[in-house]
C-alpha cells in the first residue's frame, strides 16, 4: 500500500547480531499411555535422586511402574506430567535460574492445570495470570447441581489461589488479583526459583519483559503474529542458556 520497505532486520540478523537467541521448537505428541521406557526411568530417577539403592527398589516396589500410574489420567494431566518431569530434568529449569510458561486455551483449562501442579511439587511455586475476575457477577445464576460447572470452578479455584497466596480468607483476598499478578510477575522475573511455572491464556503473550523464562509450553491454537510474540517472550538473553518451545498436540 505504501511502496517497499524502508528496512528489514530479520530475526536470523537479531540472533548473529546476538540481541535475542535461537529457538529451539519442540512438538510434543500426548499420548494416553506412556509408551517410552526412557522416560519412565528418567521420572524415576528424577523422583528418587538422594535416595539410596534400597530406597529406590522399595519405592519402585510401590509404585510399579509410571505407565500404570499415569496410563489412567487425562490428555491434560499427561501434559502437566511432561512439565513436572522437565522441572526435574532439565538442568536450567533445576537451576533455580530458569523457569517456565503454559499457555493454555482457557481460563478454565488454566484452572484445571493449576489444580494439578498445586498437587505437585510445585505447589505454591505457580499461578495463573488471566483477566478472570472471582467475583459474584462471574457466577450469577449458576447452580451447583451434581458438580461445579465450568464458571464455578473457575471461581472455586481463583480463590483458593488468592487465599493461598496472601493467606487471608477467600472473600478478602479475591479483592486482590491486580496485586496478585503484579506480585507474581515480579517473582517470575526477579526469583525464577520460587515462581517456577505461569499459566497464561492471552494475558503477558506480548510485552511481558522475563529474561528467566526459558521454556514456554503452548497447548493452545496459535498463528502468524500472535504466535511470534508469544514465543519471543523465551528469546531474550540471560547468561549461557537457550530458550525452548515446546508445542503439546
Amino acid at each position: 500500500m505504501f511502496g517497499s520497505y524502508i528496512h528489514t532486520y530479520k530475526f536470523d540478523e537479531a540472533v548473529a547480531d546476538g540481541v535475542v537467541l535461537d529457538l529451539r521448537y519442540e512438538a510434543r505428541d500426548i499420548d494416553q499411555h506412556v509408551t517410552s521406557q526412557k522416560k519412565v526411568d528418567d521420572w524415576f530417577e528424577a523422583k528418587t535422586r538422594g535416595l539410596s539403592n534400597l530406597g529406590k527398589t522399595q519405592l519402585k516396589q510401590k509404585w510399579g511402574t509410571l505407565q500404570k500410574v499415569l496410563s489412567s489420567k487425562s490428555r491434560l494431566q499427561q501434559i502437566v506430567n511432561d512439565i513436572l518431569l522437565d522441572m526435574d530434568t532439565k538442568p536450567r529449569l533445576m537451576s533455580g535460574y530458569g523457569n517456565a510458561m503454559l499457555v493454555c486455551s482457557s481460563v478454565y483449562q488454566a484452572c484445571k492445570a493449576y489444580e494439578m501442579f498445586s498437587q505437585s511439587d510445585l505447589a505454591g511455586k505457580v499461578a495463573i495470570v488471566t483477566s478472570f475476575q472471582p467475583t459474584a457477577a462471574s457466577i450469577k445464576g449458576e447452580e451447583t447441581g451434581e458438580g461445579l460447572t465450568e464458571k464455578l470452578f473457575k471461581y472455586d479455584i481463583y480463590r483458593k489461589m488468592l487465599a493461598d497466596y496472601f493467606e487471608q480468607p477467600e472473600d478478602k483476598a479475591a479483592a486482590r488479583v491486580a496485586e496478585f499478578e503484579l506480585e507474581v510477575k515480579k517473582r517470575f522475573v526477579d526469583e525464577p526459583g520460587q515462581m517456577r511455572l505461569l499459566i497464561v491464556v492471552d494475558k503477558l503473550l506480548t510485552g511481558f519483559d522475563a529474561p528467566s523464562a526459558t521454556y514456554l509450553y503452548i497447548d493452545k491454537q496459535m498463528l502468524d503474529h500472535n504466535l511470534f510474540q508469544a514465543i519471543c517472550r523465551v528469546s531474550q538473553p540471560f547468561g549461557r542458556r537457550r530458550q525452548r518451545i515446546r508445542l503439546h498436540r
